[in-house]
């Protein structure tokens, strides 16, 4: 709040600057953010999706080439953007001009939308089918009034802490899964 009163004193719009290098976030912050985008449902449920639609091989063989390709873009941004110190609106300020500025928040904005929606129907199917006198209206909205209050406030900060905890418990799963799903299919 103090640099909010300060640049509002001086007449700055800190929206137009570099974020200072004291004010960005830190390397667990930041590695526990990267971490909860990885263990998206979405990505388990689309690559078992298109393996159904595209056999085994062709998804792994997708999915290699798109972490290849999104980590040789990725790499080439987060470079960029560490050594400027530009955010996100910034950088797109300077690629596509102040009208397209807004293409970040549009991308933002709707990538948010697709995940809540997406994520929290997954959950709700799983607890209709875990409880099925629970209908599947009822248990969306169980997934929204729990959903909901955890990106609030400081919230975020307790819950990059418990990713941070679960993480070695996802990885361990999932591996247990891939070795699962292996062993029985082949």
């Amino acid at each position: 709040m103090a640099a909010l009163s300060q640049s509002s004193q001086t007449g700055q719009d800190p929206a137009h600057h570099p974020v200072p290098t004291e004010a960005r976030m830190g390397r667990l912050s930041l590695t526990m953010a990267w971490w909860a985008v990885c263990s998206a449902m979405f990505y388990i449920v689309v690559g078992a999706s298109l393996a159904l639609s595209f056999g085994a091989r062709n998804a792994l063989i997708g999915m290699v080439l798109s972490v290849i390709s999104y980590g040789l873009v990725n790499s080439v941004l987060s470079r960029f953007a560490i050594r400027s110190g530009l955010s996100v609106a910034l950088f797109s300020r300077l690629l596509f001009g102040s009208t397209g500025a807004c293409l970040a928040t549009l991308i933002f904005f709707s990538t948010a939308i697709y995940y809540a929606v997406f994520e929290g129907s997954v959950i709700a199917v799983a607890l209709n089918h875990l409880y099925p006198e629970l209908v599947y209206p009822l248990a969306a909205l169980v997934v929204v009034l729990y959903s909901v209050p955890m990106i609030l406030g400081s919230v975020q900060h307790w819950l990059d802490k418990l990713n941070g905890v679960l993480l070695p418990v996802y990885l361990g799963g999932l591996l247990v899964a891939v070795g699962l799903s292996i062993s029985r299919y082949g």
